[in-house]
């Protein structure tokens, strides 16, 4: 199964992006694949805090899962896109979501 995972959690709440991650390496490991992780509102704030970032690039290095920040919310927020996480708007979202087999937000 394929999952396309949103996340808007802020990354300062430890318990709740620690879940994404959980998910997303349960799923992995499970033999199921993540397509995209989209990360929206504040979520876009991982990508800023190397504490929060570190699990999300070391799945997207290992398994080639696709980061992308929500380009407004990073805006919002002032957060730059460094690799592996990228830009990227709902049209992007929407594409992952249609493809996979189940979308799991995060919030």
């Amino acid at each position: 199964m394929e999952f396309s995972l949103i996340i808007r959690t802020r990354p300062d709440d430890a318990q709740r992006w620690q879940q994404a991650q959980r998910f997303a390496k349960t799923a992995i490991k499970m033999g199921h694949s993540i397509r995209q992780c989209f990360f929206q509102g504040e979520g876009v704030l991982t990508a800023a805090l190397p504490q929060a970032h570190t699990g999300w690039v070391t799945l997207a290095e290992q398994t080639g899962t696709e980061l992308l920040l929500c380009s407004q919310a990073a805006e919002t927020h002032s957060v730059t896109a460094e690799y592996p996480f990228a830009l990227g708007g709902l049209g992007a979202v929407i594409e992952a979501s249609v493809k996979a087999d189940r979308v799991i937000s995060f919030v």
